[in-house]
């Protein structure tokens, strides 16, 4: 097993290659879908492994009410990350992100973005239990990691490409751990980055009770009207 403290010393030296990639194609696609999921000004983030800062750089620019907290095992990456990122929005913290405990009161998102597939595996339920116990109802979690069959791909045919740590994370061992800590799956999409379907996105939440809620109940009643013509229209274009 590799011991903490040569993960860290390895990402502490891997400072250079995240100053060269910069905020890249994957680190802002993924700031857009936060948006697309309903970023705003004051939301509260929890962000997990934020290496220098990217991510929390563009997250900061839209954050002027809320709260982020970044964290990351490499302290030298977290000291990039607080000359780079000028927001008194941001906290950075130098720590393992499995046991991190947080003093966000309330947060909005909790992300992983490219981390998990660097953290061995056996410590990914604790790190998913633990993060349960920081959620509220509404968290959303989420989850970036590269296609289990692209890594293997990788893997064998362009290993000095890898990093430290950097293992196929499979569909079905991710989504047991999530479940066993109690988290629901509400997202999965298998994506394209800088090739096909190299990547995938989830989206969680804390597993709860499910609450009906009809989705013609939030309709004005122009909206109902329009609704009850498409139906007719339907009937007409299809008569079955």
């Amino acid at each position: 097993m590799i011991e903490e403290v040569s993960i860290q010393t390895y990402y502490d030296h891997y400072v250079e290659t995240q100053l060269e990639s910069g905020i890249n194609d994957r680190i802002y696609g993924l700031y857009r879908r936060m948006l697309a999921l309903g970023l705003q000004s004051g939301s509260y983030v929890l962000e997990l492994g934020c290496g220098i800062g990217t991510l929390t750089y563009l997250l900061s620019r839209k954050i002027k009410i809320g709260k982020i907290e970044a964290v990351d095992l490499s302290p030298a990456s977290i000291a990039v990350a607080q000359k780079k990122v000028n927001s008194k929005q941001v906290q950075f913290f130098a720590h393992d992100i499995v046991d991190f405990q947080t003093g966000l009161l309330q947060i909005d998102f909790i992300t992983l973005f490219d981390i998990i597939e660097h953290i061995p595996l056996e410590q990914h339920r604790a790190l998913f239990t633990q993060l349960r116990k920081n959620c509220q109802d509404h968290t959303r979690i989420l989850i970036n990691i590269p296609n289990p069959s692209y890594l293997h791909f990788t893997q064998e045919n362009e290993p000095d490409s890898l990093q430290i740590i950097d293992q196929p994370i499979p569909f079905q061992f991710l989504l047991k751990n999530l479940e066993m800590a109690g988290f629901e799956l509400l997202q999965f999409e298998t994506y394209s980055v800088w090739n096909e379907k190299d990547y995938q996105f989830f989206e969680l939440v804390p597993k709860r009770a499910f609450q009906l809620k009809k989705i013609s109940d939030g309709r004005t009643l122009g909206q109902k009207a329009i609704k009850k013509i498409w139906r007719q229209y339907l009937k007409l274009k299809f008569p079955f």
